[in-house]
């Protein structure tokens, strides 16, 4: 039978420069592979990170966040009419603190605990048994009374004759595992009375339950709804905010019913500015107003500080988020509540700060700093 196969033929061996010799011109298809799993997982990266980022945005967190607000010269918020007014060169700065509107989500939780200048605390520590819409109507409450406690303070000291009356202390709020929570008091209840002492007033819990050491038990009369009742309140001691370490209830109160009788018009428009803090600033802008010369020696002068009626300086808290806005708007001074000085010097940098208990301590300190004198207190 014929052999058809064919002879084995000897391969050639390939030419220089043919595809996979040494030396040669390759259009880089042996690579691809490598090149396509480097591609694939640099958008598994991407795709991950987006995720993340997407995650972390909508993750919010039970906290509120404290940063520094503005300082805005009182003047651009006061008017006076029904008497007669002078200019004046310098500024009284108004100071605020942002405040997180929402709960936060997670970048900004971590950006804010990354951040010296800001400050994060828990929402049931700031709102207590309050509800944050509760908080913020208080917070309005607050800076409407510290308008009136402002106005007073400021007129009296001038001179002139205002009356204030009002139905008693109406609890705003109720911090949680705090004396008045555990006696069972309640937002929207009326203190009437403490140990038989009529309340018309809030300031006048304060300076009740601040004259007596901690430990201290009060028969209260309250008004909830239209019932009296009683309650039993030892007070504890502040364990932090403006008031910390001293005699406290735990809660924020506003008046019931506030009626005043001012002999001129003095409004105060601090737009979406809320809270108690600006009231010694509202106080001094309207001494300076009613007076000649400059309170503040023609310099730019940052204020904060609650003041009641009588001139008072309160505690405000927020005072090193404070100090920074007062820092940055360029002021030559700061003015805060006694109690709180080492906290402002923490972020005041060059700025002094001094500390004061009453309005007069702060016309004493804008007279030693090149202010104006004001006229002695009217008998």
């Amino acid at each position: 039978m014929a052999d058809t196969s064919e002879p084995p033929v000897a391969a050639e061996p390939e030419p220089p420069g043919a595809a996979g010799a040494p030396g040669a011109d390759t259009d880089g298809s042996a690579d691809r592979p490598r090149a396509s799993r480097f591609g694939r997982i640099l958008l598994v990266v991407a795709i991950v990170i987006a995720l993340v980022g997407v995650i972390g945005t909508r993750i919010t967190l039970k906290y509120v966040i404290f940063s520094p607000g503005d300082a805005t010269p009182i003047d651009d918020y006061l008017h006076i009419k029904g008497a007669r007014t002078y200019g004046h060169d310098g500024s009284l700065l108004l100071l605020t603190v942002r405040v997180s509107n929402g709960r936060p989500n997670l970048w900004r939780f971590i950006q804010a605990s990354l951040d010296d200048d800001d400050k994060v605390i828990g929402e049931e520590q700031y709102f207590g048994t309050s509800s944050r819409k509760q908080a913020n109507h208080a917070d309005a409450q607050m800076m409407q009374e510290s308008q009136v406690a402002a106005r007073q303070a400021a007129l009296t000291r001038l001179g002139y004759d205002v009356k204030v009356s009002g139905s008693g202390a109406l609890v705003a709020q109720v911090l949680a595992d705090s004396p008045a929570s555990r006696a069972g008091l309640k937002t929207g209840d009326v203190i009437t009375a403490i140990d038989g002492t009529p309340i018309t007033v809030r300031d006048q819990v304060g300076e009740i339950v601040q004259a007596q050491p901690a430990g201290t038990t009060f028969t209260l009369t309250v008004r909830r709804g239209d019932e009296d009742r009683t309650a039993q309140i030892t007070t504890g001691t502040a364990p932090d905010g403006a008031i910390k370490g001293k005699p406290y209830f735990g809660i924020g109160t506003s008046t019931a019913d506030l009626k005043v009788s001012f002999p001129i018009d003095v409004s105060i428009d601090a737009g979406d500015v809320s809270g108690p803090s600006g009231g010694l600033a509202f106080a001094l802008t309207i001494i300076d107003d009613l007076t000649p010369g400059n309170l503040t020696g023609g310099a730019k002068v940052a204020v904060t500080g609650e003041i009641d009626g009588d001139g008072n300086v309160g505690e405000v808290g927020g005072v090193p988020q404070k100090a920074v806005a007062a820092r940055e708007a360029g002021a030559k001074l700061m003015i805060v509540p006694k109690g709180e000085v080492r906290a402002a010097r923490t972020k005041s940098g060059s700025v002094p700060v001094v500390g004061v208990r009453t309005l007069d301590d702060a016309l004493k300190v804008l007279r030693a700093h090149g202010g104006a004198a004001i006229p002695p207190r009217s008998a």
